[in-house]
């Protein structure tokens, strides 16, 4: 598998200063990701952010783990545009040792309670599913696109539910949405088509073919039939 932290320069050194890490403690709630990862080693970093996370634990609010995925979403978004596909266009940071930075920390330092949050990211991102392939192209363990593989399996057998609610709830888990949020923005089928999309631009990525193959991808199948 193709492994994008040997591409760029080693990260730059720590530059000294105050932690930036206190300021997460202020009622502000105003995070300077760029300070604290450049300013910082990536172990450093990575026990803040899971710290933190602990720390502002409440299952109806982002914490400092999905803030930093808002951060790094943001970063890529105002990067330069790639094209591994023409049906797939995604984007890369501008600062390539910043982006080495935050791939190791998905991949590696923060894995696994990252996945709960990039999963939460790819059901949410109803009306611009495309854009997905941001934060898609910063993956490269094979340990999360398993879970999101295995995410997509389950999700799929909900469609075939016929109560509304039941149909609807484990994305709504994964959204972090109340059971009594509106269902209009929780459909399985919409959440596993968005999820097909991810693990479509994988297999064009990497070697993924031991973990699943484009026809598992199928959002109806032989094996579905006995679910009707």
């Amino acid at each position: 598998m193709k492994d994008y932290l040997q591409e760029t320069e080693e990260s730059s050194e720590g530059m000294g200063g105050e932690d930036p890490v206190e300021e997460w403690k202020g009622k502000t709630q105003i995070y300077n990701f760029d300070e604290l990862l450049k300013s910082n080693d990536i172990e450093i970093v990575a026990t803040r952010l899971s710290e933190g996370a602990l720390e502002m634990a409440d299952f109806m609010k982002k914490d400092i783990i999905d803030r930093f995925l808002d951060f790094v979403y943001f970063k890529v978004q105002t990067g330069d545009v790639e094209i591994p596909s023409m049906a797939y266009p995604t984007k890369r940071m501008l600062d390539r040792i910043l982006e080495k930075k935050v791939i190791e920390l998905i991949n590696t330092h923060l894995y696994p309670e990252i996945i709960f949050r990039l999963l939460k990211i790819f059901m949410r991102n109803v009306h611009d599913a495309d854009t997905n392939l941001y934060i898609a192209n910063l993956i490269y363990s094979e340990d999360i696109i398993k879970a999101i593989y295995d995410t997509f399996r389950l999700l799929k057998k909900d469609i075939f539910l016929v109560d509304r609610d039941r149909r609807t709830l484990n994305v709504k888990r994964m959204q972090q949405y109340s059971p009594r949020s509106d269902n209009k923005q929780s459909s399985p089928l919409d959440a596993v088509a968005r999820l097909k999309y991810v693990l479509e631009f994988f297999l064009i990525k990497y070697s993924v073919d031991h973990l699943y193959k484009l026809e598992d991808l199928l959002l109806f199948g032989p094996e579905d039939e006995k679910l009707l």
